[in-house]
């Protein structure tokens, strides 16, 4: 009835397993190795001929963008929402979720050089290329090749350092003002920004600590405090899960 095709608890991946979790939802999960790029193998373009994650299918419906697939589920599934009733409030969950992780592409040329670069080259460059060029869709594969075989100079990582820090910044101002990103209530927005946020003060403490960013720190306390989310990590297969759990326990929750 419900299946869910995608990778670690990590950006677009991650959120449709956080959300299912806090919904208290059954669900198949297939976990789709983007490592070695099964995420463009035939069988899955099958059902998701783009060759991104997630996928999430219900009821033979088919929804392959993250976001917008969980408004959706909130709607189709029993359990709590995580959609505001108040109008003003769901249009702010709406323009969080869209703008709050802007600051995501710089995340992910950090990701990119210490995490999944070296991991995806472990193939060798024979078997990483084969992959590649099955790629399908021509934008995709030239931006798949160029992270994969990226080197980034000392410039470029110290500018995405400051996108990273000037993202933490932009939400510490708006968790200053509300205690949620919609306003009153846990919503979506936050879910989908923790999935890229979860573990900033575990490899960027110069943007996210006590001292710069105390109010978005307490809103990632709140968030892993919460039973469904811990059990959402403890799906993962790879080092993301133990960055969890290292925030777990600094956190003592």
């Amino acid at each position: 009835m419900l299946e869910v095709h995608t990778w670690e608890v990590n950006s677009n991946s991650g959120k449709p397993i956080l959300f299912l979790k806090e919904k208290g939802a059954e669900f198949k999960y297939d976990y789709v190795d983007v490592l070695t790029f099964e995420q463009h193998m035939p069988e899955y373009l099958k059902i998701n001929a783009a060759g991104t994650v997630p996928t999430v299918i219900h009821d033979g419906k088919i929804m392959t963008e993250s976001t917008q697939a969980l408004e959706y589920l909130d709607a189709a599934l029993p359990g709590p929402s995580f959609v505001p009733k108040d109008a003003y409030q769901r249009y702010q969950m709406r323009w969080w979720a869209a703008h709050g992780s802007s600051w995501a592409g710089s995340l992910s040329v950090l990701g990119w050089h210490t995490f999944m670069g070296p991991m995806v080259r472990r193939l060798g460059p024979e078997k990483l290329k084969e992959r590649l060029d099955k790629i399908p869709t021509k934008e995709r594969r030239i931006a798949w090749t160029t992270a994969a075989n990226a080197t980034f100079t000392e410039e470029q990582l110290a500018n995405a350092r400051k996108g990273v820090a000037a993202g933490v910044q932009m939400m510490e101002r708006r968790l200053k003002e509300v205690p949620w990103f919609a306003g009153n209530s846990y919503s979506i927005a936050d879910i989908v920004i923790f999935a890229n946020a979860y573990a900033l003060p575990d490899g960027h403490d110069y943007a996210a600590n006590d001292n710069v960013s105390p109010t978005f720190m307490a809103w990632l306390k709140k968030i892993y405090a919460r039973k469904p989310i811990q059990e959402a990590f403890e799906m993962g297969r790879t080092e993301m899960r133990e960055r969890a759990r290292r925030m777990i326990k600094r956190f003592g929750v």
